[in-house]
């Protein structure tokens, strides 16, 4: 596994990462990661079965992304004789030298796309002379990639400058093990537990950035609240952390709506709002699988997501969850009011969010369909 932050460096793709490791790990694999040191973080360390690697970083941006670059290269030349097959996550500069070197090693290479079409990895490469010399890297050494959308997978099998370019349809898992849905006394527990009872909870999780759309989030559910004759009893709770924090706080305050958005800030361990949530909300425009939504309808939560992308595949409309144009705020207030006005729809899509997650994107049956690409 190669990929510029691991755990317990923490944020979406990391996750993906350490939790694919662990379930290859307890299928009998040898994996070892190679990834950046970060400051208080051992050189070398073995967690749950899983060898990590930590190269040293050498100053920053362009010169330490080249550093990296140049010791994944090293290493996969120097260990050829030691694996069968390496997998990198994030479609970066790292990546396209680390699938040059499979191929000069005779290694397969998967590479993940961690994000929908977009500002993904792909369509920012365009733009840059450094970014096409990436995209003809890859296009030389023929890696697998691992995409999460089918509108990408598309994409990328039929548009032009992707020749060469393998791709696969693939999914994120979850431990649907760890993830399971509550019991009716067990939700009204978790819901008191982080002072929600007797409110309808609408979850959304994620870094506070612009990407993520917290604050315009914010600012339709105050337009929500103000056409409400009779204020019902709900709760957005946005948990997470990053850039965007202060200004979503002063929104919060300047739209006055204090008392039914609650902002948590980051939590370590997410199982105790997935318990209590009722509604899982995903308003980015463009993402990948997120590994949030995933958990949640793991534990029987129904989810509100723009259409396309990896949610769009993940969802089933009106079985598992209600799809919106993310441009479109009726769209988007005719889901939250569908929810507010039948609070056992939540409950009935959510079954089904669970019976998906079990069925579709259960990390055995993910660590199962990477070893057979591996293997091919």
């Amino acid at each position: 596994m190669i990929s510029q932050a691991f755990y317990p460096v923490l944020g979406g793709a990391e996750k993906q990462a350490f939790e694919l490791s662990k379930a290859l790990v307890k299928k009998g694999v040898k994996v070892a990661v190679l990834t950046r040191r970060v400051a208080g973080l051992p050189e070398r360390e073995t967690l749950d079965g899983v060898e990590i690697e930590r190269f040293n970083t050498a100053g920053s941006g362009t010169a330490d992304s080249l550093w990296f670059m140049l010791r994944v290269i090293f290493y996969m030349l120097k260990h050829r004789a030691e694996y069968d097959a390496a997998h990198v996550h994030q479609a970066s500069f790292p990546a396209a030298a680390a699938a040059l070197a499979g191929r000069l090693s005779g290694k397969k290479v998967a590479v993940t796309l961690s994000r929908g079409r977009g500002p993904d990895e792909f369509a920012l490469s365009r733009e840059t002379f450094s970014g096409r010399l990436k995209l003809k890297l890859f296009s030389l050494a023929g890696p697998e990639f691992l995409v999460f959308s089918r509108e990408v997978f598309e994409w990328l099998k039929s548009g032009s400058g992707f020749t060469g370019f393998r791709p696969h349809l693939f999914r994120n898992g979850v431990d649907t093990g760890r993830y399971t849905p509550p019991l009716y006394h067990e939700k009204i527990a978790a819901k008191a537990a982080v002072g929600l009872e007797g409110n309808t909870v609408f979850l959304a999780v994620g870094r506070l950035g612009p990407q993520k759309r917290m604050r315009e989030l914010v600012e339709l559910w105050a337009e929500l609240l103000s056409e409400e004759r009779v204020k019902p009893g709900i709760r957005l709770v946005i948990v997470g952390k990053g850039p965007e924090e202060k200004k979503l706080k002063e929104a919060v305050a300047q739209l006055e709506v204090g008392q039914s958005v609650t902002l948590a800030g980051p939590k370590d361990d997410l199982l105790p709002y997935y318990r209590a949530a009722d509604v899982f909300v995903l308003f980015s425009l463009t993402g990948g699988m997120s590994n949030s939504m995933l958990e949640a309808m793991a534990c029987g939560v129904a989810v509100m997501a723009a259409r396309g992308g990896g949610a769009g595949d993940a969802v089933t409309e009106g079985e598992s969850g209600c799809l919106f144009d993310p441009l479109n705020p009726g769209e988007i207030k005719q889901c939250l009011r569908r929810f507010i006005a039948d609070r056992n729809l939540a409950l009935r899509l959510g079954e089904k969010a669970r019976a998906t997650a079990v069925e579709k994107y259960s990390m055995a049956r993910v660590a199962d369909e990477i070893m057979k690409i591996y293997e091919e």
